[in-house]
């Protein structure tokens, strides 16, 4: 689960883990997309010490540098343009009411007092002006004057914040880029610092190429995270399998390590497909080297450290990322797809040269990815299989129950259900009414409900809630406290290994491997009966509307099933492929028919019980997941994904 600075939970939670269990497939969202990297790495670097590594990072991030913040508070540099916004978060640290107030304005005058001082003058020369008079005309003037200046002062600093909002939103819409920035000295910036963390956990030496999914899948470790394509408008999968994405050298760079950028485009993905579809490949590639843009590298050949930091771009805070691609909604992109692929035709032994020579060449359009955590912050969907072969664990990160305070016991902070009949209670907000603050509640929650209803129904489905631990935090603990106190991340990082402690604990028992955990077991059994409950439940409809004669249509029947010839309308298989569709066809229906007003699976079912549907497919691309083609032929060796 995401959460910016509650990362800091993660590492020993996951180095507690790796006590137990090998880790076999790792994914997270946003600030948890860091820690699917790490453990992935630490996971690849196991024989030359990457959990030890791991283990020691929240010292690390505690520890003060040379300005006396901690190293976790300097990841964040903003630009000099966006400083005067950064420093509003600064300001607002550790402080609340009347005190916050004032802290704000005074870090907007100060930010932007040139800006306010023109705006003041207006209102100085209106008191002065006054101060030569006498009488009430004085009083009169010197009011005004100074009501003037408060006004000008505050336009001036306005026009500034608008200014700087206008250039941020040049920038990708983010005050930091995660790359340095202004007054960081020798302080490390969270990507720079990130690609060396990674390079660190996988036992990689300086030089080094950097980690790729490609080094992880070798070594049977599958990474999953997840971005937002905002030109799309869905949540994608990393590493996507799709091709039809672009990046400039040049903006990545001010992005990412001169060596990321640099493997990225030393290692484009080959060329696949017939004749037509590679000429039409190189073609695209051709006019993107012209505009400045290189393919984006295959999915093995992606650098993990620029699919965590396009999933860890939290909005405002740190950029979004800038990729680009064809719009082929666009009339203008088809017709200009269509007429090469006509030259093509006439013009087999045509150069690409010549093609862009005689033809209009699509045109590139951005595409902005911004955190995964907005759509997905708890994507502990990435490797389920409806009978699981191995446990797969999720950490999820929330506030502390109504009623409930943090205790100096770390392990009581935080919440695992160990019974069939807990967790059953979705968290519940009261929302207060009262006072002009409660708008701002009001949409707050609008927006987190939007975001995350997802997240909050996996909590209590059964075959989720038994494996999903909350680590709970306060106010003054992670989110966007960017300079928390030493205590307050060991603290955290404490919660967080406790936490793992409870779900090796229920999984893995007294002797790990040796023989089945009470909690293993059960939650086998938990995800056979919601598997089988929903597929009964799927085939129930699925009898029903195929037997159905009133659709106005080719009754299915005589589409699919024993004997069926009518004439198909699309997606027609070959004569013998038919055959084998209308044999299991009817195969399927007799099953059916079988299970119809039969209750054994559903009678008694765990609730609340989910259900089978089609959803679509987060495009991940699926050959690089050697963890679950291995099962198979993997022999119960006590391995996990988490």
């Amino acid at each position: 689960s995401g959460g910016i600075t509650s990362g800091v939970v993660y590492p020993r939670a996951v180095a507690e883990l790796a006590r137990t269990y090998r880790l076999r497939s790792v994914g997270g969202a946003s600030a948890g997309a860091i820690a699917a990297a790490a453990a992935a790495a630490a996971e690849l670097g196991r024989d030359s010490g990457g959990f030890e590594v791991l283990d020691r990072m929240p010292e690390a991030l505690a520890r003060p540098g040379p300005d006396g913040r901690s190293t976790l508070s300097t990841f964040f540099q903003p630009s000099a343009t966006a400083a005067p916004l950064f420093r509003l978060l600064g300001a607002s640290d550790g402080r609340s009411g009347t005190g916050l107030y004032a802290a704000l304005l005074a870090t907007l005058l100060r930010g932007y007092w040139l800006l306010g001082l023109v705006g003041a003058l207006p209102g100085v020369v209106l008191v002065v002006v006054s101060l030569l008079g006498s009488g009430p005309a004085l009083w009169a003037g010197i009011v005004g004057g100074l009501l003037t200046l408060v006004l000008g002062v505050a336009i001036g600093v306005l026009l500034g914040v608008k200014g700087t909002l206008a250039r941020v939103a040049a920038d990708g819409f983010g005050l930091c880029s995660g790359m340095p920035g202004v007054d960081s000295g020798d302080a490390p910036a969270l990507t720079p610092w990130l690609h060396e963390q990674l390079q660190d956990l996988a036992g990689r030496a300086p030089g080094d190429p950097p980690l790729t999914f490609g080094d992880l899948d070798a070594a049977g470790i599958t990474l999953r995270m997840m971005t937002t394509d905002l030109a799309s408008g869905q949540p994608m999968a990393m590493p996507w399998s799709s091709r039809e994405y672009f990046f400039s050298p040049s903006e990545f760079r001010g992005l990412f390590p001169d060596d990321v950028v640099d493997w990225m485009v030393g290692h484009p993905p080959p060329v696949e497909g017939g004749p037509a579809a590679r000429f039409g490949t190189r073609l695209s590639r051709a006019e993107a080297d012209r505009v400045g843009l290189r393919a984006w590298p295959a999915p093995e050949d992606l650098p993990v450290v620029v699919a965590t930091r396009m999933s860890l771009s939290f909005p405002a805070l740190i950029s979004a990322v800038p990729l680009a691609a064809v719009d082929y909604v666009q009339p203008a992109n088809r017709q200009a797809k269509d007429a090469a692929a006509a030259w093509h035709r006439e013009h087999p032994d045509g150069t690409v040269e010549e093609a862009l020579a005689a033809v209009q060449a699509p045109t590139f359009a951005d595409a902005w990815f911004t955190d995964g955590g907005l759509c997905a912050n708890l994507p502990v969907h990435f490797f389920d299989t409806p009978l699981p072969k191995r446990p797969t664990f999720a950490f999820n990160l929330g506030p502390f129950p109504p009623g409930r305070e943090k205790d100096a016991d770390q392990s009581r902070n935080s919440y695992l259900p160990t019974g069939n009949a807990a967790g059953l209670q979705m968290p519940w907000f009261t929302m207060p009414t009262q006072g002009v603050g409660s708008w701002a509640t009001f949409f707050m929650r609008m927006f987190a409900t939007a975001r995350g209803w997802v997240d909050a129904a996996q909590l209590v489905l059964p075959g989720y809630r038994d494996r999903i631990v909350t680590v709970q935090h306060d106010d003054s603990e992670g989110g966007m406290n960017l300079s928390m106190p030493k205590q307050v991340v060991r603290d955290l990082a404490e919660r967080g290994r406790l936490g793992a402690v409870k779900l090796t604990d229920a999984f893995a028992g007294e002797h790990p491997g040796q023989q089945p955990a009470t909690g293993w077991d059960n939650h086998r059994w938990v995800r056979f009966r919601t598997a089988t409950a929903g597929l009964s439940g799927w085939l129930a409809p699925f009898l029903q509307n195929y037997r159905d004669t009133t659709s106005g249509g080719t009754p299915y029947d005589q589409l699919a099933g024993p004997g069926a010839d009518a004439t198909l309308p699309s997606y027609k298989p070959g004569a013998r492929a038919r055959e084998v569709l209308n044999e299991r066809t009817g195969e399927l229906v007799a099953r059916a028919e079988g299970w119809s007003g039969d209750d054994t699976f559903t009678d008694g079912a765990p609730r609340p019980r989910p259900r089978l549907r089609l959803v679509p497919d987060d495009g991940t691309a699926v050959g690089l997941d050697r963890a679950a083609a291995a099962d198979a032929d993997a022999d119960a060796d006590g391995d996990a994904g988490s």
